[in-house]
């Protein structure tokens, strides 16, 4: 940007001036409205999940339609997709940090499970857990880049058929 007499001349929302051209003028650059509603969705699609397998971690008699699937199946399928999803609903440039939140969160899980009645902790669960943590960790080192992408499809999608969830 020049002086203050060009900034005076200059429109809202950004310089129109090109003496500068290595300098990107961030204010006047368009986000797409999808963007906002693509987070909106990777969030909701951690959440939504981890208050359910938490509930039912908790309830001190699952129902019984679930356990018809292993329950190694159930721990290591829950554990790799919270990871996931927990590591894209959150960003961080060490994605590590999803793995080791959900290591504590497993070992809370037994450890609530311990004193309640109805339930066990066992340790086959908690390694069951770990070995779906590392599984969702490799997942979001090799996919996050494109789940992110779809997730913006999504959201771009979702505001040009409703335009009032844009607003």
């Amino acid at each position: 940007m020049g002086g203050p007499e060009q900034m005076a001349a200059d429109p809202p929302g950004g310089s129109t001036s090109t003496n500068t051209p290595n300098v990107i003028d961030v204010d006047s650059t368009p986000r797409p409205e999808s963007f906002d509603l693509a987070r909106a969705l990777l969030i909701l699609a951690f959440w939504l999940p981890w208050v359910l397998c938490t509930y039912l971690a908790f309830t001190p008699g699952p129902p019984e339609a679930l356990f018809r699937v292993s329950d190694i199946l159930l721990h290591g399928f829950a554990f790799s997709y919270l990871t996931f999803a927990l590591g894209l609903a959150h960003r961080r440039k060490d994605r590590l940090w999803a793995a080791a939140w959900m290591v504590a969160y497993g070992a809370a899980i037994e450890l609530v499970q311990y004193f309640e009645l109805g339930r066990s902790a066992e340790l086959k669960d908690l390694l069951v857990d770990v070995a779906g943590i590392g599984v969702g960790a490799v997942a979001l080192q090799l996919f996050a880049a494109r789940a992110e992408s779809l997730a913006r499809l999504i959201g771009g999608a979702i505001t040009r058929w409703f335009p009032f969830v844009a607003k």
